[in-house]
This record gives C-alpha cells, structure tokens and sequence, in this order.
C-alpha cells in the first residue's frame, strides 16, 4: 500500500500500536509532523531536519528520549506541543545537540527543573509562548544556569497569564535572561499577553540587555506600574524596534505622552532615543490613548530621536492640528507613519511636513472626507510637503472628491490607495506620477471613466513595461448602456486586462437595465444587442411619424383633390342639368331681404348675382327667386315664401339691421330653418348679435357668411362672386344628393 509514496514518507510514516502508545508521521522534504503520546517510539529518516510534535505527554519526556536515537542530533527545528503533567524534567532534551530552535508549549506545567535544558549549546531561538501556568520563580532559575549559551531570541508571551497573581519584571527577571554569569547575546525579547505587576526600567538597563536587544515586544500587556521611567540617564544603545500595541499601560506613561509635557518630554524619554520603529497601535482599547483632539504645538528639536517607523494606529485620535518641530536627525529619519484605523477628521499638513524624507504614509480607515468637506483647502495640500513618499494609503476614509492637484508634488509614488471611498469622477491630476507602480480604486462609486481619465491611464502604462504598473478598477458601479463615456468605459476595461487593469475578472460587473452583467464575460455582447436594439427603435420613433405625417399629408392632399375633382363633376352635372332644362328645383338661390333694403338688392346684388351664376352654368335661365320678381299677385304671403324657398336649392339672406326688424323676414329664416335649407348669410351692414333673432343668431354662430362692402364703385362683395357662386353650387348639389337619399 505505500510503495507509490516518496522514499522520504514512506520511510517515516508509519504506524506502532501497542498498549501504551499510537504513532503516526507525515513528511514532507525535510519536515516531519508526527502525532503521539511518546515521541522515543519516532523513527526519522536522516534528511529530517524539521520535526513537530503534537500531543506529546510530558510525563512521557525523559533524559532517553531523544539521545537514544543519533538521528536527533541533526534536527534543527522542534516545535512540541504537550499535554498533561506539570513538571518537565532534567535533561529531557539530551541528544538534540544541533538543535537551533525550540518551541515547548503546554498549558498545564507549571514547573521547570534547574537542568532541563541541558544539552542545548547550538540552541539560538527559544518559544516558551503559551504556557500559561509556568511559574516565573522556576523560569528564572533554569535561565540563571549557565545552560542556553548562544541563545539570541527569547518568547515568553502569555507566562503565567493564567493566573490571578502578576509578575515582577525587576532586577531578577531580567538578569536571569541576559544570563547573569554567562552574557547571553538576547537580541530579540517577546514578553507579550502578561500581567505585570511592576516593570523596572532601571533594572532592564543595568542587566545589561540595553547593550543586546534589538526587539522587545509588550503586546497585549498589561503593565500596573513603572519604575525608573524618566530615571534612566542614557538611551538604550541597541534597542531599535518596541512593540506595545494593545497593552494597558499605568497612567504615568499617559501622564507623560501628555502635549503639555513636551518641554521635559527628553529628559523623560532619553532611554528611547535610539528607537528606530516605535508601534503604539490600539491603546484606545485600553483607554490610555494619546489624546482624541490635538491643536497645541511643540517643539522637539533637542530631542534627538532615531525613529524611522511610527505606528499610531486604533487609537480613536480625532484630530491632529498642531506642528511638532523635530530634531534635524528625526526630520531626516522619519519614513514610514501609520495613523490608520482612528476616527481623524482633519490632519493638518504642517503636522506632516516636518518630516521630510517620509515614504510611507497609512491614513486610511479615518473620517478624513469631513476635511475634504469643510477644509478641502488643507486637504488638497496634505502631503504637499512630503515629496519623497512612495506609498499613500488613503483607502476607508468617505472621501468623495479628489482635488485636481492634490498630488502635484508627489511624482515619487509608487502606491496609491484610494479604494472603499466614495469617489464618482477621477477628474484629480494623476498624469505627473511617472513611477506609479500600484493606483487602486476599487469599491468607490465610479459608474465610467471619462476619455481624459483613460488617456492618462494609458500614458501611464505606455511609459512604463505595462508589467510594472496594476490599476484596480474592481467593484464599481459601472453602467452597461449606450451612452458613449459608459460603452467605451467598458471596451477600455476589457481591451487592458491582460497589460495594467488588475485582475480577478469577476470583480468587475456593470448593470443593464437592472441586469449584472460581468465585464470579462457577456457584457459588451448583450450591452451591444441591447444598443442596437435601441438605435431601431430610436430610428423607428424618428421616422415613423415623419413617415405617417407624410402619408396623412398624402391622404389630405388624395381627398382633397378627390374632393375638387368631385365638385367640379357635380358642377359640370348641375350645368348640363341646367342647361338641358332637367335641374329638378326652379332655382339654385332665393334672395330674402327687407323692403328698406330693396334699392340695393334689387339694382345691384340681385343682377350680378344671377349673371355671375348664369356665367358659371352657361345658360340664360334666371337662378336667383326673390320675393318682389316671383311672389304670385293675389296669394297668401306666407304660402308664397313657403312655396319660394321649396322651389330654391340655397336661402341667401341679405341680413341688415331693417332685415331683422322686419316679422316676415323673420318668418323667412324660421321657414327655412324648419325645411332644413342651405342657409348663406350676406351682411349688408354691421349687425350686433344681440340684434338677431334666435334663429338667425344661431346660423349666424354656426356657419360662415359674406358681405357687401361699400366702396367708391358703388360697393363689392367678400368673398368675391366666383367664391360666392361656387359655394352656391356646392350647397345646391349638396341639397339635391340629400334629398335624393331620402
């Protein structure tokens, strides 16, 4: 069953059972991770040089365990993870003599015998992390012997921290890991996730680990007093890099952080100056942080601090409107500040600008759009003066706009991180940073990049191997649609995947018409289906009603010629009908009009009337009744208006103001409204309708009507007799076809 498995795991994985014990390996190269309870039964291949041990039982580890087998000698690295038992015993690594690393981790020992780690010469890094029962008396004894010579790095975090009690770290402590008689050369000390009773500086200086340690880490402490801080008259000369992120420290220390101590903060903190990375993230948890709002200045220009790395972050700092002048050797070495997860509003520029050689600037996850806001003056020249900055994080702060010329003076980024804002328009300057390598984006509420934006993300690129430059536009809210700045976004996007956009492909998504459509996928296909889709029917809402417009003019035009041409065969009819003596009525019109007016009517209108409509049907026949020509002597007077408006196609009414004073005038016009007769109205003057009666008020209303305007020739017609005429004749040949359908 193992004969397909590498040489180097078959022969270390295997499987011993017995009453007391189950083992099982598995390597990898040189590596070996073995579970069981007694680690003598391990058998290793003699190209192991790393081994983990898991659930081993201490009480199972003795000075046989490893020296039996010469294969132990030549494991460099062992990580033992145990269970159970609280003491560990003398000797119990004998026989790991090229041992370099150790880890022992067990929660339940609580004690250490003065020789255990005897045998250990080569050791240089030691992880005694996590037990959490160990007491410190029986630690510091075992560091006391002259066991661990050429150890260098040290971790005790979590020592104790089980219990109730607190430890000292006093003048014990620290002599037993500087090793009193033999010097140890402790470079890197991790004493973090401990309770401290009392941390002596002092002590911490005269053990001599001043002169070793370059890395001390107070993670997660908690320190309940200090002694000897301000006390220390020199700077510890190899201590470069302290960690004291999360930890509770004593109000002394906050004391002493406080602005208004600034005049005597180098006296205080002379132990520090040679501190070169210096990391205070999340003390706000522990309510110790520097203070929330900051607008005092101070002046620390005889403090000659070596700090190039300052990290202030979690600190719930709201606002930071003070200049703290700095010592020329701290202007020039300063080069990386992180202020990242506060609550910053404003940032003043003059804060920043002492520090003249910074590359390195994190002030994302702040409320920094409050500046942009309310003092974008101040905010378009926050890093005005930081002209060697290589990496800007401005990511998480709500900004929504970036003023144009913000980074004008930043040509040395390399990185930009603009990321998780709220920003719509890349309208900021960024065509001047010729060494951008990275400009993330991503997550702001871009929904297209705009032709000037695209032009200089490519020159971008084009100055550079396109290799050495990544922009992240992923996780905007780009839109699939037809518009010009959205189709070509979209096109862009896809044509520079493979050269600068950054990947993954599945972070960039557009919307049509509520549809998430995926970029690299089937957006520009569909976004191009659905554009032409919309261009047909754009064209066809254009052109549709032009083209109905024009058939509805065509159908006018067809119908009204049809119309004229229909008139004029009517008319031709109604004249051969005339002129054959077959017109079925005596006449086309009759003339009503008053006595008063009779001088006018009969000497002038009547005659050019009957001629004008004689003309028009080409014969000598009078067309024209009227009452004065054409009533029968000696007959009813009503019986003959009656018996002359039946005989006529069309009523002509010469109306005057006499005409509708007038009873029998009036008579005539309800005679002719009752027989339901072509009604024409001729006004010879000016008549109000009030003065009408209601009949003739109504027609009056309802149609059209002519009238004789005086003039120096004895007066004329409007509309002229032609018009006239042709009315007459359309009214008669729509009076015969009415009378013919009924």
């Amino acid at each position: 069953m193992y004969s397909t498995l590498p040489l180097t795991l078959r022969v270390c994985m295997f499987i011993a059972c017995s009453s007391a014990c189950s083992t099982s390996c598995v390597c990898i190269e040189d590596k070996a991770t073995c579970i069981t309870s007694d680690p003598s039964k391990i058998v290793l291949n003699e190209n192991i040089r790393e081994v983990v041990l898991q659930d081993i039982e201490s009480s199972l580890l003795s000075e046989q365990t490893f020296s039996t087998n010469p294969q132990w000698s030549k494991v460099e690295t062992l990580k033992i993870f145990a269970v159970g038992y609280k003491f560990l015993a003398n000797r119990v690594f004998t026989g790991l003599s090229g041992l370099t690393y150790l880890g022992f981790h067990n929660e339940n020992m609580h004690f250490m015998k003065k020789n255990t780690f005897s045998g250990l010469n080569n050791l240089k890094e030691l992880d005694f992390s996590n037990n959490i029962r160990l007491r410190v008396s029986s630690f510091k004894k075992i560091m006391n012997s002259t066991h661990l010579p050429r150890l260098n790095k040290l971790r005790l975090n979590g020592m104790y921290s089980a219990e109730v009690d607190a430890i000292d770290a006093n003048n014990d402590l620290f002599q037993s890991v500087a090793g009193r008689d033999i010097k140890r050369n402790i470079t890197h000390l991790d004493i973090s996730n401990i309770n401290f009773r009392d941390f002596n500086f002092d002590a911490f200086f005269k053990s001599g680990l001043c002169n070793t340690v370059h890395e001390i880490y107070l993670r997660n402490a908690t320190i309940q007093n200090m002694h000897g801080f301000g006390y220390v008259n020199e700077s510890c000369s190899s201590l470069k890099i302290i960690d004291i992120s999360d930890s509770q420290l004593p109000n002394i220390l906050r004391h002493h952080s406080a602005m208004s101590t600034l005049a005597s903060l180098c006296r205080l903190t002379i132990f520090y100056f040679n501190v070169e990375e210096l990391y205070m993230n999340g003390l706000g948890t522990k309510k110790n942080t520097p203070p929330l709002q900051d607008d005092r200045d101070g002046d620390l220009r005889s403090c000659p601090y070596r700090l190039r790395t300052f990290s202030l972050e979690n600190n719930l700092i709201k606002r930071l409107n003070s200049t703290v002048k700095l010592h020329n050797q701290t202007q020039k070495t300063m080069e990386w500040i992180s202020l990242s997860g506060n609550i910053l509003e404003f940032i003043s520029p003059q804060f920043l600008c002492q520090s003249m050689n910074l590359k390195y600037l994190d002030l994302s996850g702040n409320h920094l759009h409050k500046m942009q806001e309310y003092y974008e003056d101040q905010f378009k020249i926050l890093t005005k003066y930081n002209t060697k900055l290589k990496v800007l994080k401005l990511n998480r702060n709500g900004i929504s706009c970036i003023p144009f010329n913000m980074f004008l003076t930043n040509n040395e980024l390399e990185e930009l991180d603009l990321s998780h804002n709220n920003i719509s328009s890349l309208d900021f300057h960024i065509g001047l940073l010729t060494n951008l390598k990275v400009l993330n984006l991503s997550y702001n509420a871009i929904s297209y990049i705009d032709a000037k934006a695209r032009a200089t993300m490519q020159q971008l690129a084009a100055a550079k191997n396109p290799q050495n430059l990544t922009i992240d536009l992923s996780n905007m809210p780009y839109i699939c649609s037809c518009d010009d700045n959205h189709i070509e976004t979209i096109k862009w996007i896809h044509r520079n995947l493979d050269t600068f956009i950054a990947r993954p492909r599945e972070d960039y998504i557009c919307t049509l018409q509520g549809e998430r459509l995926y970029i690299f996928q089937n957006a520009l296909e569909k976004t191009n289906a659905y554009c032409r889709e919309q261009n047909i029917k754009r064209n066809l809402a254009i052109c549709l009603p032009i083209v109905c417009v024009f058939l509805l003019i065509g159908l006018l035009i067809f119908f009204k010629t049809q119309r004229s041409r229909r008139r004029k065969r009517e008319r031709k009819n109604l004249r051969s009908q005339i002129e054959l003596g077959e017109f079925p009525m005596k006449f086309v019109a009759f003339l009503s009009f008053s006595s008063d007016d009779a001088e006018l009517v009969v000497n002038t209108i009547l005659p050019k009337l009957n001629s004008e409509l004689q003309l028009k049907t080409g014969t000598n026949r009078v067309l024209v009744c009227s009452g004065d020509r054409h009533f029968r002597p000696g007959y009813a007077l009503g019986e003959e208006i009656i018996r002359c408006i039946e005989d006529s196609a069309v009523i002509i009414m010469a109306v005057s103001k006499h005409f509708c004073q007038k009873e029998w005038c009036r008579k005539e016009v309800q005679e002719t409204y009752d027989q339901n007769k072509p009604i024409v109205l001729l006004f010879l003057e000016r008549v109000e309708p009030d003065e009408m009666g209601k009949v003739l008020r109504k027609v009056f209303n309802r149609y059209a009507h002519a009238s004789w305007i005086p003039d120096t020739d004895g007066g004329h017609i409007e509309p002229d007799w032609p018009i006239l005429c042709d009315a007459l004749l359309d009214l008669t040949v729509a009076e015969l076809e009415k009378n013919r359908v009924h």
